[in-house]
């Protein structure tokens, strides 16, 4: 290639715009209690952040977890 066809490129490089999800509002109407809040998860798919809120609450509906037995020796 001749040098009039290339590219002249300067040395510097656009950083990639992140946003930073929003922190959880404890207030907002169908939050659980923050004492029953055990863990938070952010997952993303696209642009899109989603936060996943684990906790130790157990609705009505909901079986409960069966009881662990002991293994025999």
């Amino acid at each position: 290639m001749s040098p009039s066809k290339l590219k002249k490129t300067t040395g510097t490089r656009r950083p990639k715009k992140t946003t930073a999800s929003p922190p959880l509002d404890p207030l907002r109407a169908g939050m659980p209690a923050l004492d029953s809040i055990t863990g938070v998860t952010e997952s993303r798919k696209g642009k899109n952040v989603f936060s996943i809120i684990h906790t130790n609450e157990v609705d009505e509906y909901e079986q409960a977890p069966p009881k662990v037995r002991g293994t025999k020796r």
